[in-house]
């Protein structure tokens, strides 16, 4: 069956997001995304410019997949500490059974990123800028609905709380298991019980 031009274009964000979030930017070729999905490379250039527009494409797909999946456990809870702790569960049974191959496309690409991709840096940038405006929502939610303590300090909390998730998932990754991510949870779970009303 003929695919439409946005299907073959979705078809090939959706084969591309796991190839460059496990193998990384640098070692994914357009070959591996023409194996995956059965498509010729002037199909691929006839959807895209060239390997850089594939790879932002298929990392905002992996930024929506994430974000979405957390936003629904955090539309579940009531209070905003129980949107925090749902966040980090969130994070733990991501790494167990992650959704997208090769784990947080925020995480792997920010490190691939950093010096040598500047167009998909600041992508990766933006994504973790709204990552964390999302905390800050939450802790000021729960400050004026009286289930956050008022003298938090919303945006050193948000990253320490940001930061030491993404750190403890890299570590864990790297481990190969969760006990440091174990660890981590238990100590911002008193955090958070710390500046709950």
């Amino acid at each position: 069956m003929a695919r439409n031009p946005e299907q073959t274009r979705q078809l090939i964000i959706e084969k591309a997001l796991p190839i460059f979030n496990t193998k990384g930017y640098n070692a994914a070729s357009i070959s591996d995304i023409t194996s995956a999905t059965g498509i010729t490379k002037g199909a691929i250039y006839g959807n895209f410019k060239n390997k850089d527009e594939v790879a932002t494409a298929a990392f905002e797909l992996g930024v929506e997949i994430v974000a979405t999946a957390i936003a629904k456990r955090v539309r579940a809870q009531q209070t905003a500490p129980d949107k925090l702790r749902a966040i980090m569960d969130f994070y733990e049974e991501y790494l167990k059974e992650p959704p997208i191959p090769g784990g947080c496309p925020v995480l792997n690409s920010s490190i691939e990123a950093d010096d040598n991709l500047p167009f998909l840096r600041s992508r990766v940038i933006r994504s973790i800028a709204l990552l964390k405006d999302s905390v800050m929502k939450i802790i000021n939610r729960g400050i004026l609905e009286g289930q956050v303590k008022r003298d938090v300090d919303v945006e050193e909390f948000t990253n320490f709380f940001y930061s030491t998730i993404e750190g403890a998932i890299s570590v864990s990754r790297i481990e190969g298991d969760t006990r440091s991510y174990d660890f981590v949870k238990r100590f911002v779970q008193k955090q958070i019980n710390e500046i709950s009303i």
